[in-house]
């Protein structure tokens, strides 16, 4: 790593500080010394859904689950209709069994170990870092696509694609200023959600503007033709899979006859091609992901218990 770097992010170590204590954006689940609860659940709900979305709906969501047994004790009708609007139903099965894996194997407690916390479920290595440097104040490099993109860009390369992966992680052992882990990942966050984003750069008005090397002469990332997904009537499954979900979630008895339910989510009568590709395709997928249970004898279709 160029020590000319290691130079510059130190020097900017107190204006990015100082610059974060002003100007942080607000979260219910930011404040001094959250509740390492409170950062489990914000970062699995963090995973694929805007901070807009969360902001509005964690407030409610901490109220019915107030601690790791509540959460632990859920059902998955339960945890399924307290996670709508937040996407991806199977994250909030996966969250409530880390409640149950933290219950179980530490006592109610979330781990302060990274080998621990990778070993529950739903958590990867930027979530146990996460926790880690939010939740406890631990020195430990915390690397989203966010600061990811940032740190590349520091490091001359506007697209994160071209970057060095390991001298992207060798830059953010040493990037961040020791004793504030905290702060400046979530300043990173913050920056890369204002001015530093994927296809737009605010140079001008950036925090970092003097420190970094992409300064001004950023190229916006091109972006990627996307991969045609599994689709029926031209939607993609996994929209017809949230749909599904949705109308369980939203009828009383959580339930529904696989006929009716079919017409219902199409908007539109069931043909056999359709009927074959929700039999095939559609029911086998949530009951995989344990969001559904499906009775062949009676045809009915509920939310798993």
């Amino acid at each position: 790593m160029p020590l000319f770097f290691e130079v510059k992010m130190i020097e900017a170590h107190e204006g990015i500080l100082n610059w974060f204590a002003r100007e942080a954006r607000s979260f219910p689940w930011r404040y001094d010394n959250p509740e390492p609860y409170h950062v489990l659940i914000s970062e699995y709900m963090l995973q694929q859904t805007q901070t807009t979305r969360i902001a509005e709906r964690f407030p409610e969501f901490i109220s019915q689950f107030p601690d790791i047994e509540h959460l632990g004790k859920a059902t998955n009708q339960e945890i399924i209709l307290a996670w709508q609007g937040l996407g991806y139903n199977n994250r909030a099965l996966r969250l409530r069994d880390c409640a149950r894996q933290i219950i179980t194997l530490h006592k109610g407690v979330i781990p302060h170990d990274y080998d621990a916390l990778i070993a529950l479920s739903g958590i990867g290595p930027y979530t146990a870092s996460a926790i880690l440097s939010f939740a406890y104040g631990e020195d430990v490099p915390v690397i989203d696509v966010n600061i990811y993109r940032i740190y590349a860009r520091v490091l001359g390369n506007s697209d994160p694609i071209d970057a060095n992966k390991s001298m992207i992680t060798s830059f953010a052992e040493s990037a961040f200023p020791k004793g504030h882990s905290s702060a400046w990942h979530q300043a990173m966050m913050d920056i890369g959600a204002r001015w530093c984003k994927a296809n737009q750069a605010l140079c001008t008005d950036c925090p970092l503007q003097t420190h970094c090397k992409s300064a001004f002469n950023v190229q916006m990332i091109t972006k990627k033709k996307e991969k045609k997904e599994p689709s029926h009537r031209n939607i993609p499954n996994r929209i017809w899979r949230g749909k599904t979900v949705e109308h369980l979630r939203n009828c009383s008895s959580f339930s529904e006859k696989k006929e009716i339910l079919l017409s219902i989510i199409l908007s539109d009568y069931a043909n056999k091609e359709d009927t074959q590709w929700f039999e095939d395709i559609i029911i086998p997928a949530l009951v995989r992901d344990r969001l559904i249970e499906y009775d062949i004898e009676s045809d009915i279709i509920s939310i798993a218990s």
